[in-house]
């Protein structure tokens, strides 16, 4: 068997785009296509009894009344198939006996009436099982998207450092959840199909033992050029899949809000266009070949369908000659195994789409076992509700990417009521610390104790509902301007003014035409687009406002929170900050690379490659010489004047 990437056989050369392009790495939800080209009938066959245990378990976790109801009307449909069969049958056999004409029709007209009522019987249930079956598919996709989020929202915020946790998280989102609906519907669709061909097969063993056979060799061909014609089309879909990426990216790029400004500026509309048309172009050109190909095949499978078939009605010729069976058998043979014919191009189709689901959803199915391995402890108590310090002891924590610690043998302790900056250059652990203290990662040595409670032994919701995060790269929530402050908070209206005003988030939803009503997405009717500054006065308005019951937060960590704010607005911040803790009574931990507005804080936490190496006031540090000196006057000389030399008069 070739294999899919036979440039023999599809010619699917990628095309220079004109855009200086690399190869591209194939996406990571195709992950099963070189295992769908080259997969055998009897390797497909051999996975199917798995396959449809699992599309008949998630259908009846998800919709059990619609998939008995399917099973039901989709058996209802097979009964009244081969009901009509041997109706006709009958029919058949009234017609052709040896009396007058008049008299054939009368005997008939009751055998007719019967084949009527089955003819429409067959027509209700296959209509009632289609109905189940549109119900059930949705109910599942739903089920499986619930399953998805529900796991992805619940594991811990450490297993999104982890690539291949990523990547299958990935794979399974886009096309875990669709396929899931699409094993139900290919695996009713199979049971559609086999039960027509075992009605057709069951009359015709009943009117005639020899007459299975015959079915078997007429349905082979047909078999084969449906068969070749689907895998020669896949084959081509999978050869090009790199060049259908580079075509969507190129429509992408002409089209994306976020580049259309650049397109224009850089005038790269003919160049863009141009590698359109050549990839499109080459795509053409394959879908082209592709249907030549297909219909050779298909011309091909008919052409030996129709010798065997008229062998068949030769054998039925002979068959009738020698009295082996009536007219009115063979008449009622031919039905027969024009329905087994329509039924078995409905089965082949099914049978590939089950497989190639069934793959994507084993996917989905390892996610979840992974996720729910990945769950934070259950049942453990709720975290306290304030406390007077912060302890961290000999904490050290590592990513998983293996590169060595972020943070090793930290100790510090943080109080109530005062404000504590974290320094130091990038990479140095500022951001890894923030996340311990707000419970987003445990450490995998040391501990983190509000008042002598260590919070790995505490619910993680609880916690962090009594923490507010400032984050450097905040969310850009696709609400009001309110809603994107309150978040998941009770509604307060004295904690709301109060905590705007100090964000002087009050003064940014003045200019909205809507005030704190106005939706702050412009892919939205009437939504806006803040500036950067005025999201991160936004977010620090949400921050301010975390709490519950009428009570802030004991905890405030503001990581970077100023960096896209004016000079004016980051003195107000930083000031806001302060009266903040003092009003509140909170402990503030704040983060940011502008040393000028550290030196209010009152204590300075230096680290350097995930250690502390220096903690004190400001003044306390300037003394002492170091890092942090050295950070401060490397700042401080970009905001000396430059010294002129004095020009030599001539």
């Amino acid at each position: 068997m070739r294999t899919a990437h036979a440039p023999e056989t599809l010619e699917p050369e990628e095309p220079d785009s004109g855009l200086d392009l690399p190869e591209l790495t194939p996406p990571r939800w195709l992950g099963h296509h070189a295992d769908l080209a080259g997969a055998s009938w009897y390797r497909i066959a051999r996975h199917m009894p798995e396959l449809l245990g699992r599309a008949a378990a998630l259908a009846w976790r998800a919709g059990p009344r619609d998939l008995v109801s399917t099973v039901v009307f989709t058996l209802g449909s097979g009964a009244a198939t081969a009901w009509a069969l041997v109706a006709t049958t009958s029919v058949l056999t009234e017609l052709f006996a040896e009396v007058p004409t008049a008299a054939r029709v009368a005997a008939a007209l009751p055998s007719l009436l019967l084949l009527a009522v089955a003819l429409l019987s067959r027509g209700c249930f296959g209509a009632l099982a289609g109905r189940s079956q549109a119900r059930l598919t949705p109910k599942v996709v739903l089920a499986a998207e619930r399953s998805l989020l529900r796991d992805a929202t619940s594991v811990e915020l450490r297993a999104f450092d982890d690539s291949d946790f990523h990547d299958h998280l990935f794979r399974s989102h886009a096309k875990g959840c669709d396929e899931a609906g699409a094993l139900v519907r290919q695996a009713t669709d199979l049971l559609t199909g086999l039960v027509g061909i075992v009605a057709a097969a069951g009359v015709l063993a009943a009117l005639h033992p020899v007459l299975v056979p015959l079915l078997a060799l007429t349905m082979l061909p047909q078999w084969w050029s449906a068969a070749s014609a689907a895998r020669t089309r896949y084959r081509m879909v999978l050869a090009f899949t790199e060049g259908r990426r580079r075509k969507f990216m190129l429509e992408q790029l002409m089209t994306a809000r976020e580049s259309a400004a650049e397109v224009r500026s850089f005038t790269m509309e003919r160049r863009l266009l141009s590698g359109f048309d050549r990839v499109a172009r080459r795509e053409l050109d394959i879908h082209l070949k592709l249907a030549t190909r297909q219909s050779v095949v298909r011309l091909a499978g008919d052409a030996a369908s129709g010798v065997m078939t008229a062998g068949v009605f030769a054998a039925l010729a002979v068959l009738l000659v020698q009295g082996v069976v009536p007219i009115a058998v063979a008449g009622a043979a031919v039905v027969a195994v024009r329905v087994a014919q329509g039924a078995l191009g409905n089965t082949l189709h099914a049978v590939a789409g089950v497989y190639e689901s069934g793959l994507y959803f084993s996917d989905f199915t390892t996610f979840q076992r992974e996720a729910r391995a990945r769950l934070p402890r259950s049942g453990l108590a709720p975290a306290p509700a304030g406390f007077d310090r912060v302890e961290l002891r000999d904490l050290t924590f590592s990513y998983p990417s293996g590169e060595g610690p972020a943070l090793e043998g930290v100790n510090l302790t943080f109080h109530r009521g005062r404000t504590v900056a974290l320094v130091g250059e990038n990479g140095s652990g500022k951001s890894t610390l923030a996340k311990l203290l707000s419970g987003l990662y445990t450490p995998q040595e040391g501990s983190v104790c509000w008042d002598g409670t260590d919070l790995s032994g505490v619910d993680g919701v609880s916690l962090r509902e009594r923490i507010a995060v400032i984050a450097q790269d905040h969310t850009h929530w696709p609400l009001t301007a309110r809603g994107n402050t309150v978040m998941s908070s009770a509604a307060c209206a004295e904690r709301f003014a109060r905590a705007t005003a100090a964000a002087q988030a009050d003064g940014v939803v003045a200019g909205f035409r809507n005030g704190w009503d106005t939706l702050l997405d412009k892919r939205f009717a009437h939504g806006v687009e803040p500036s950067g500054g005025q999201w991160q006065r936004l977010a620090a308005a949400r921050s301010f406002y975390r709490g519950d019951d009428g009570d802030t937060v004991p905890l405030l960590i503001a990581d970077e929170p100023t960096a896209a704010m004016d000079a004016r607005a980051e003195h107000g911040f930083f000031a806001s900050v302060h009266a903040h803790a003092r009003r509140t009574g909170a402990a503030v931990v704040l983060i940011t690379h502008r040393l000028a507005s550290v030196r209010m804080a009152d204590h300075i936490v230096v680290l350097e490659r995930g250690r502390v190496v220096a903690e004190g006031t400001h003044t306390e540090l300037m003394a002492g010489g170091g890092l942090y000196r050295e950070l401060w006057e490397l700042q401080a000389s970009a905001y000396q004047a430059p010294t002129v030399p004095e020009q030599r008069r001539p």
